[in-house]
């Protein structure tokens, strides 16, 4: 299939889904070409062409008509509140199903999505929340499962914050980096979050070789997937705080997409210090071990990609049938 996808550039997970999207479906024959506007990073745009994918940052329609028309994509997928009014008037135009993924539960506008083809949301929560007039799938995202040598990852005191920060989150990430640092962990930061003690990676596009040997993450959403992945323990922490993923919690901080909101709890060192003040490893190895095995039957972005390329068969099937229709009674007509 061709398939053309759209997003807007933030540095955060949102963005590492459609690069890693885009890389998957190309890895699996389809052809791919990238809308990524409000691209202002000339290191982020060399890693794109590094890895292959294909892009434009423009929005506006005319040349969108010109650059895309030529190209003749069969679906559009969109994954932004700021590409979602472009990509749907593009969809009418070329004639081709737009289906957008909701990554929030504050997406704007909703009368928007009513107009999709499909919308895709990330979480049962999210089907809790928006009720659609259109046809609508739960797919939760996936992630690259590396592989390794060893079945349990070596123990040392690294912890990772793998987050960008926003004001809400701020006192709950310096008190957990506080209490991180007081009780003896090596302690990293790769997003935007900054504190005295703590090494800043800045952005890191590509997480798996840092997360190879980091044996705590702290994040909310995909940078827990990809922790688990790694065979890294993964503390939820954003706005709210969930703690650690454990067998018996991690199918109710599934259905939130780890965002913290299952338990709506603040950070509280007293908590935290029960489990990582004095870390016991073979307790920290054993839920690393359990997260990697649970990626690798529920996270794969394999299964991810052939999943919504059934969705997208069914909207261009939908969409042709629906052409097939207005031709015939456009012909009764005349």
């Amino acid at each position: 299939m061709r398939i053309l996808l759209s997003t807007r550039f933030y540095k955060n997970g949102q963005t590492t889904h459609v690069t890693a999207l885009c890389t998957e479906l190309m890895r699996q024959g389809h052809q791919t070409l990238l809308i990524i506007s409000h691209l202002n990073d000339p290191i982020f745009a060399r890693w794109l062409r590094q890895k292959r994918i294909r892009y434009i940052t423009t929005l506006d329609p005319l040349r969108l008509g010109k650059l895309v028309g030529k190209w003749q994509p069969q679906i559009i997928h969109n994954h932004s509140s700021h590409t979602i009014g472009a990509m749907t008037v593009l969809g009418e135009q070329l004639w081709i199903p737009t289906i957008t993924t909701v990554h929030y539960l504050q997406f704007e506008p909703i009368s928007l999505l009513a107009e999709q083809d499909a919308v895709i949301l990330i979480s049962q929560e999210m089907s809790k929340h928006f009720h659609l007039p259109v046809p609508t799938f739960v797919v939760e995202n996936g992630v690259p499962l590396p592989q390794y040598s060893r079945s349990t990852k070596p123990w040392h005191k690294e912890a990772l914050f793998l987050a960008q920060v926003t004001p809400e989150k701020q006192k709950n990430f310096q008190e957990m980096s506080e209490s991180l640092l007081e009780w003896g962990w090596n302690v990293s930061s790769a997003g935007n979050w900054h504190h005295k003690g703590i090494k800043q990676l800045g952005w890191v596009n590509e997480v798996g070789p840092l997360l190879g040997k980091t044996n705590l993450v702290v994040g909310t959403g995909r940078a827990v997937r990809e922790a688990m992945a790694s065979g890294s323990t993964a503390w939820v922490l954003g706005d709210y705080s969930d703690g650690l993923v454990t067998p018996e919690n991690v199918a109710t901080l599934e259905e939130t997409n780890f965002s913290g909101r299952s338990s709506k709890k603040a950070f509280c060192q007293k908590d935290a210090a029960k489990y990582l003040e004095k870390p016991t490893p073979q307790e920290m190895q054993a839920l690393g071990s359990f997260g990697r095995k649970h990626a690798q039957r529920h996270y794969s972005i394999q299964s991810m990609v052939e999943t919504l390329g059934t969705i997208y068969e069914k909207c261009i099937a939908e969409k042709y049938r629906r052409t097939l229709k207005l031709d015939r009674n456009r012909a009764k007509s005349v």
